[in-house]
């Protein structure tokens, strides 16, 4: 299978994406994505990937600087020429299109090239929760006067459109297997986030009074329930130490914190891949106040088999079984728990390992991917023949 990529930035080192489509290209199948060069790390820094790039049969041609140059009609037309022929040599079977605002440029494709598009993206959109889908943009139209009402009436136009013109849509976003389609013709599917890890040993000590955050400080990731739990935690369970890894504008929160308790909290602002794997690793469990988002961490806690120790249920955690849900009231009395049940304790590590595995790996997201682009192609044959 020819598979054309669309993507607002793929790169190995920032991306954990890259590991699933590479996998796919190494099952016999050609990638051909067409991407840009800029990407901004966990650290927040920009750094651009080289214009051209082979791994295997998976090829990469970052044809555009940025993701905005890439998103835009006019650039789009500048670079017309040489993407019609990459894509007519490369003559693809069906085409995956990452993220809603790359969808005007595939549907452009599809047109040209009568294949299937497959629509990804991390969140769809869901009239109860309007921003978490094209926040930025749908936010410019909230004002005092209609309030949401405008911002849901011009999401919904834009989204059905969007099913309109994908043969299928997949979303990142456990909860978003709740919403109906708006239009039912185009299948729905929920693929995980994937998890890829460099080939390092679980053999790292497990320091039993040590905890872990790894993450963005973004408002999604709710920080602020860190300075109420996080100091119950440090008084009234044998927790020592908590780890906090990332940057963001709610810095300010994780410098109260280590104001606080200067000998407890140890923080970095970025540290290299492996080394924060070591971390989770080494700690007794992992800890995430996010609200939604957050999956690589949570992919990692599993693969590392630290518990995950979360208070909002935004990713189908299966309480005891691969992860503690737990609240703000309760959770000293969970994470106590923890310590003195090492049979608990080592009945959620395998159940999180096991999800991890099962439908968290490169491999497993990369298998779904391609059956689900496979189903397209094979709907579309149909409608051909008949």
């Amino acid at each position: 299978m020819n598979i054309l990529l669309i993507t607002p930035g793929i790169n190995k080192k920032f991306n954990d994406n890259y590991y699933a489509y590479k996998y796919i290209a190494n099952i016999n199948n050609n990638v051909l994505a067409i991407s840009n060069k800029e990407n901004i790390n966990k650290g927040g820094k920009l750094e651009e990937s080289p214009e051209f790039e082979t791994d295997g049969t998976l090829v990469i041609h970052r044809t555009y600087k940025s993701i905005r140059e890439q998103q835009s009609f006019i650039k789009r037309l500048s670079h017309m020429k040489k993407i019609e022929t990459l894509v007519s040599d490369f003559s693809p079977d069906v085409i995956f299109c990452e993220e809603i605002s790359n969808l005007k440029f595939a549907v452009e494709l599809k047109r040209k090239y009568k294949v299937p598009i497959v629509l990804r993206t991390e969140f769809a959109f869901n009239k109860k929760y309007p921003y978490r889908s094209m926040g930025r943009l749908l936010k410019i139209f909230k004002n005092s006067i209609t309030g949401d009402r405008l911002p849901i009436f011009i999401g919904s136009i834009i989204w059905s459109w969007a099913y309109a013109n994908s043969d299928a849509i997949i979303s990142c976003y456990h909860d978003d297997t709740l919403i109906q389609p708006v239009i039912k013709n185009t299948p729905f599917y929920y693929v995980p986030w994937p998890c890829y890890h460099p080939k390092i040993s679980v053999t790292c000590e497990k320091f039993k009074y040590r905890a872990i955050f790894i993450g963005a400080f973004d408002p999604h990731k709710n920080l602020q329930e860190f300075l109420i739990t996080i100091p119950k935690l440090l008084n009234e369970s044998p927790l020592e130490e908590f780890i906090i890894v990332g940057s963001g504008e709610h810095i300010n929160i994780i410098e109260k914190l280590k104001e606080r308790f200067p000998e407890s909290i140890t923080y970095y602002k970025s540290l290299s891949r492996k080394k924060c794997l070591e971390l989770i690793q080494s700690s007794y469990f992992s800890y995430s106040p996010a609200i939604r988002g957050g999956w690589g961490f949570i992919g990692d806690s599993w693969a590392m088999k630290a518990p995950i120790v979360i208070t909002h249920n935004h990713y189908g955690f299966n309480d005891n079984i691969d992860s503690i849900v737990a609240s703000q009231e309760n959770i000293v009395e969970r994470v106590n728990r923890l310590y003195e049940n090492e049979t608990e304790y080592e009945k959620i590590v395998e159940g999180g390992y096991t999800r991890y595995t099962e439908k968290h790996t490169a491999e497993a997201v990369g298998d779904s991917f391609l059956k689900i682009c496979q189903d397209c192609i094979g709907r579309l044959d149909k409608l051909k023949t008949k």
